[in-house]
């Protein structure tokens, strides 16, 4: 007996085995079952499917022909909608008066329809009006003028609201007031109608009475600083004649050693102003490259909004694949027939589970 005790841990050993084995089996095999029966239910429902379509494929190919049919003849009666775009700098912070007037011409044109009031401000006929379908805005948003921007205003900031304000909260907290180029979008079926209306447009979106005083105002200024400019060119200039004629006769002069020309400038005291020719000249040329600035900005600043791209000569087509109605409806129509049979198929069901 004392032999035979080792033997029964060993063979309870082999028990526990085969049953974890055997465990293990069952659970690969109902696993194995679980996938075939994921399969074989959808070849089951693709089966109905096919099925359902095979018996009625009549009434779909009929919807598809018919909306075919139709909508091509949507198509070939309907007109086309073209676009164009044009960018625009806006001054004296004439942002929120465009974005306004703007809106107000979109009212106009996709809401209301009132061709009367768009045919007088825009200076076309209310038949030309009429094909005028929508008008959009939005800033051009380039990232480097944002960084740019994000700079300038934190260096305007003190430390303790720079530990606060973080880029993204700055990009965050911009509108698009806050920046001075927008492309302007207008939808219309004539194509040939943006050069038209271009003129007018723009003297419309920038109306605004204090805007204009301003504007006319810059330019007042402007002139300004150039004849202030100019006079002190000319003052500059007489400078150097002068200057000149002293060199002349410093010239005729037998030469001194150790000493130069030398010329005082204004009241100050001679220790402190002792100017040599060349900078009587870096003055010139730097009061020219002020009135050469100040030209720009006359320019820039002449008018409240400034056309930095026109219309282009004619529009062009803006239409996406689901506005061709030839493609469209058949669509719909296809997806109408299976809602319909799908009710039908329901509402036979559910009458027989009621008899059941």
């Amino acid at each position: 007996m004392s032999k035979d005790l080792p033997q029964q841990p060993q063979q309870s050993e082999e028990v526990d085995l085969g049953q974890l084995f055997k465990l293990i089996g069952n659970a690969f095999d109902r696993f194995f079952k679980f996938i075939t029966s994921i399969f074989i239910g959808l070849y089951k429902v693709i089966l109905m499917f096919l099925i359902h379509f095979y018996k009625r494929i009549i009434w779909y190919v009929a919807a598809a022909v018919i909306g075919v049919v139709v909508g091509f003849l949507i198509d070939e009666y309907s007109d086309d909608e073209y676009g164009a775009n044009m960018f625009i700098e806006t001054n004296f912070n004439s942002a929120r008066q465009v974005y306004e007037n703007l809106a107000n011409f979109h009212q106009l044109a996709s809401i209301d329809k009132d061709t009367t009031k768009l045919s007088e401000l825009l200076g076309i006929s209310t038949k030309q009006a009429s094909k005028l379908k929508g008008f959009y805005i939005q800033p051009d948003l380039d990232e480097n003028d944002i960084a740019e921007m994000y700079s300038d205003f934190y260096l305007r900031l003190d430390s303790l609201s720079r530990t606060e304000m973080t880029y993204d909260k700055y990009k965050e907290s911009l509108t698009s007031y806050n920046f001075k180029i927008h492309l302007i979008g207008v939808a219309s079926t004539d194509k040939n109608i943006y050069n038209k209306i271009e003129k007018a447009f723009v003297r419309e979106l920038s109306k605004n009475p204090y805007l204009k005083e301003l504007a006319d105002v810059n330019q007042q200024n402007l002139d300004k600083q150039e004849e202030a400019l100019f006079n002190q060119v000319q003052k500059n200039d007489s400078l150097v004649n002068e200057y000149l004629k002293i060199r002349i006769n410093e010239s005729r002069k037998e030469p001194i050693p150790g000493a130069g020309t030398t010329l005082y400038m204004g009241d100050a005291e001679s220790s402190n102003l002792i100017v040599d020719e060349s900078v009587v000249l870096e003055k010139r040329l730097m009061l020219e490259a002020q009135r050469r600035q100040v030209n720009v900005d006359k320019i820039e600043q002449k008018e409240v909004i400034n056309v930095l791209a026109s219309f282009p000569e004619s529009g062009y087509d803006i239409s996406d694949w689901y506005d061709e109605m030839k493609l469209l409806l058949p669509l719909v129509l296809f997806s109408l027939t299976v809602l319909i049979f799908t009710i039908i198929g329901l509402g036979k069901y559910l009458d027989n589970q009621s008899k059941e």
